[in-house]
């Protein structure tokens, strides 16, 4: 059901050319234009008994950009019908209004807009196919100056008698069970995104899930809001569109606390997002939703998390999450901060700990019967260990030199590290990218 827009070329003027299913003909269909030759959003209502080539000149308000001035422009929408089994596309719009052969060279449909919930709704009566000729609905239409008939297009000039954003006519409202069926849609979509965040890893991609979440919602958002509610949930589904809105922002905040680490997986990010005041509000909304009709039931909001408290779990101090063994070299380690650490010992050359032990605040380990060889010193410290990786306030870093152990027959090497920054120390340290660190 998608919407094909043409553009400005010399001979002919723009037009938008609007295609229906069989059946969005036959039931009628609200759908998204964006109008020549800005772009403007706009919602326009087709009632039942569309009918395929009808040209409609219908004249939409406007301001012009260098003067500010507010008038009316006329947008010829041409309604294609598609036969029963045809998928709508993007393409260029066939018909009058290009020159004979088709579009000129380099013409391009315009990418889709995204319309907010203050997307215009116009009501637009669709012409009838006569013999005699077109009927009109005179509440909708003016009389029409001009009426011709010409192979399959038919084209009426007429003028929309809706002056104003604020006089204009909203689409019929949708039966319980058809406003269900887009809840139970719009649910199901953001569903998917939170599922997204909850999945992800690292503070990166729970960024990138947040962001990609907030798109979704704004998108569920503005489908919703171009619908009409059945009577009894008009002002419960106004509340909850605005709500939508106010989770859409809260998510850029849920981003942002990944970008700064106090959030490190998508689990404690989600966690977090349950317990804001969007969330809060969002469920309210739904409540009033649901008892707005009580014969309906309305159902939505799968996909909110639940409030829930954070947690802080610990391993035991010295618990080894691995460790191959068959050295005699040894590895001393003071955790003089207060926050839990795991250290890695990583074989140069190798992308997989050999030995990876965590160690408690404020605790101390030692590590033996390590291999041979030259090894990178990794840490990943922070709050809540999941089992694979700390959830909150995580930090990764490496020792800038490498530690090599050697055994021989009358010695072997112990090496000892301390994890609090002191002055005087002789080991350096630097970051490491989350997505770089060794699993």
């Amino acid at each position: 059901m998608d919407v094909n827009t043409g553009g400005d070329f010399a001979g002919g003027p723009a037009h938008v050319v609007v295609e229906l299913t069989a059946a969005e003909a036959a039931s009628g269909a609200t759908k998204a234009v964006a109008a020549p030759p800005d772009g403007q959003p706009a919602m326009i209502y087709f009632p039942p008994g569309a009918t395929d080539g009808v040209m409609l000149n219908v004249d939409l308000p406007w301001v012009d950009p260098a003067t500010g001035t507010a008038s009316t422009r006329t947008v010829p929408v041409l309604i294609r019908v598609l036969p029963a089994g045809a998928f709508p596309g993007y393409g260029p719009p066939p018909g009058p209004g290009f020159p004979p052969g088709g579009p000129p060279p380099g013409f391009a449909a315009p990418a889709r807009s995204r319309f907010s919930a203050r997307t215009r709704i116009l009501a637009v009566a669709v012409g009838m196919v006569l013999l005699s000729g077109i009927l009109l609905a005179p509440r909708v239409f003016g009389a029409s100056d001009t009426e011709t008939t010409s192979g399959p297009t038919t084209t009426s000039t007429t003028t929309a008698a809706l002056p104003t954003e604020q006089a204009a006519a909203a689409a019929p409202p949708l039966d319980p069970v058809a406003f269900q069926a887009s809840l139970d849609a719009a649910d199901k979509e953001l569903a998917a995104g939170v599922n997204a965040l909850r999945a992800a890893t690292t503070p990166r991609a729970v960024a990138g899930a947040a962001d990609a979440l907030a798109e979704k919602v704004r998108t569920q958002e503005s489908t919703l809001s171009a619908l009409t509610a059945p009577a009894a949930a008009s002002a419960a589904h106004g509340d909850l569109v605005a709500a939508l809105s106010t989770l859409a922002d809260e998510l850029s905040s849920v981003s942002g606390a990944a970008d700064d680490r106090s959030v490190c997986t998508g689990g404690s990010a989600t966690a977090a997002l349950g317990r804001t005041d969007a969330a809060t509000g969002l469920r309210t909304a739904i409540a009033a939703l649901a008892a707005s009709d009580p014969a309906a039931k309305y159902r939505f909001g799968s996909f909110v998390p639940a409030v829930t408290k954070d947690q802080i779990r610990r391993k035991p101090n010295a618990t080894y999450l691995t460790r191959v063994t068959g050295g005699s070299g040894q590895l001393k380690i003071d955790n003089g901060d207060a926050v839990d650490t795991v250290v890695k010992l990583v074989k140069v050359g190798s992308k997989k700990p050999t030995v990876a032990v965590y160690i408690r605040g404020n605790k101390k380990v030692t590590t033996g019967r390590i291999k041979d060889g030259t090894y990178q010193v990794f840490l990943a410290s922070g709050v809540d260990w999941d089992g694979k990786r700390f959830t909150r306030e995580c930090a990764f870093s490496k020792f800038d030199d490498s530690l090599k152990f050697t055994t021989t027959s009358r010695q072997y090497t112990i090496w000892e590290l301390s994890l609090k920054e002191v002055l005087g120390g002789n080991a350096s340290s630097s970051d490491v990218d989350p997505d770089e660190f060794p699993g």
